[in-house]
């Protein structure tokens, strides 16, 4: 259990906190501290500064990941699940494929005929 709310924290961290502190910092960067004020006044600023951070933030995700492998971008587990449920099929699916494959066959045994035939014809010349 505490395994999993380790990474929880550290998908958090990585995929939220990050982009939001690298949004701060280049907020700040491009027009100080009034800059961070206003989009601190704004709607959402947790989404604007997580927006204006992500890039920033995937650089730092990537270069933690040439360091450690996995850090920068967290493995997320998922759960998969597989349903063999044909509502579909039918008893009577069986007879149509024996009876699709012997008219299948047949063609097949008449085109051998036909293809024997033409090449015997031409096989006399």
């Amino acid at each position: 259990m505490a395994k999993d709310q380790l990474q929880d924290l550290h998908l958090f961290v990585m995929e939220s906190a990050l982009p939001f502190g690298m949004g701060i910092i280049n907020n700040a960067k491009t027009g100080g501290l009034q800059k961070i004020m206003d989009v601190f006044k704004s709607k959402d600023p947790v989404s604007e500064f997580q927006v204006d951070g992500e890039s920033s933030a995937k650089t730092v995700r990537d270069k933690i990941d040439q360091l450690i492998p996995g850090l920068g971008h967290p493995v997320v587990s998922v759960d998969v699940t597989v349903e063999e449920k044909n509502p579909d099929y039918d008893t009577n699916d069986a007879d149509s494929l024996a009876s699709t494959l012997k008219r299948i066959d047949d063609q097949l045994s008449q085109l051998r005929r036909y293809i024997g035939n033409d090449s015997s014809n031409t096989d006399d010349k």
